[in-house]
């Protein structure tokens, strides 16, 4: 019993990553999207991981990046990918195209402050303002 003491000073504490949820939309290209962002951060590295699902579409991204404090309020930017959804393999006469995702990536960023997160989603090279609301739990 008394080595019980030492040995759980050494174990490493873990800290709970909250989750955090938002939702809001963006005009991308000629209609509304409505998009729902989950995410997670560690708080040491402020690395961010999580979805960006499109709730119209139905479609769920994958989300990478860093969440990162500012006098501003705090910076988001993620890459945002589209995961194992399915690939394109083709060719013609020789010529063909492989492994390209029949959904686009894309790049979000934008500032947070208090419980509003406005910034650009960014697809195909064209920004596409969004605004999203905190979901409280």
């Amino acid at each position: 019993m008394p080595l019980a003491l030492p040995l759980g000073a050494c174990a490493p504490v873990t800290t709970a990553q909250p989750v955090q949820v938002w939702e809001g939309s963006a005009r991308v290209v000629i209609s509304v999207q409505r998009y729902r962002l989950t995410f997670t951060e560690n708080v040491q590295t402020h690395e961010i991981r999580g979805t960006l699902d499109n709730r119209t579409s139905g479609d769920s991204f994958l989300a990478a990046g860093t969440l990162l404090p500012t006098p501003e309020g705090d910076t988001l930017s993620a890459q945002i990918s589209a995961g194992e959804s399915p690939r394109l393999r083709a060719s013609l006469l020789g010529f063909g195209v492989q492994d390209v995702p029949l959904k686009a990536g894309a790049l979000l960023s934008g500032t947070i402050r208090g419980e509003t997160l406005t910034g650009n989603l960014t697809i195909n090279g064209l920004r596409h303002g969004l605004s999203m609301k905190r979901v409280r739990r």
